[in-house]
């Protein structure tokens, strides 16, 4: 299913299990890409490329691994802070494990007021559709950048 880029349509804030299924479709032909990577025991998610709803262009990175200190909320490695020194990875994606992505347009696209007469605020970032991604991590690449 071939996407071509269409003038922005009306912002609509909407996360209809529609799009979730468009996006899998998208992923299906390589329109769409998500990536989960772990490296040092740090993980990160990178989806990219059509939108399900206004087909413009995104890029989404997130960092998946939160770290702690382990102790009570202080700050890691602050000094004075009562922390340990360590940071302590509150999660790491392992190969094969399974990462759900909730993903919200960020296109970039200036997308007209909807139905109600006026744009989200964050309008001008994406077309407001919101939708769901499951994969699962991939193991670092060794030898270097690819």
């Amino acid at each position: 299913m071939p996407h071509q880029p269409q003038p922005p349509i009306p912002y609509e804030q909407t996360s209809d299990y529609h799009w979730t299924e468009v996006a899998f479709e998208l992923l299906e032909s390589g329109a769409l890409t998500a990536v989960v990577m772990t490296s040092d025991n740090v993980s990160s998610a990178v989806v990219a490329g059509a939108c399900p709803r206004c087909v413009h262009h995104f890029t989404d990175r997130r960092p998946l691994t939160a770290v702690t200190s382990g102790i009570g909320g202080s700050r890691t490695g602050v000094q004075g802070a009562g922390g340990t020194g360590l940071a302590e990875p509150a999660h790491t994606y392992g190969y094969g494990d399974p990462v759900v992505l909730d993903i919200t347009c960020s296109c970039g696209a200036a997308h007209p007021a909807g139905e109600s007469g006026a744009a989200d605020s964050n309008a001008v970032s994406g077309c407001g559709v919101s939708f769901r991604i499951e994969l699962t991590a991939e193991p670092a690449p060794t030898g270097g950048r690819p």
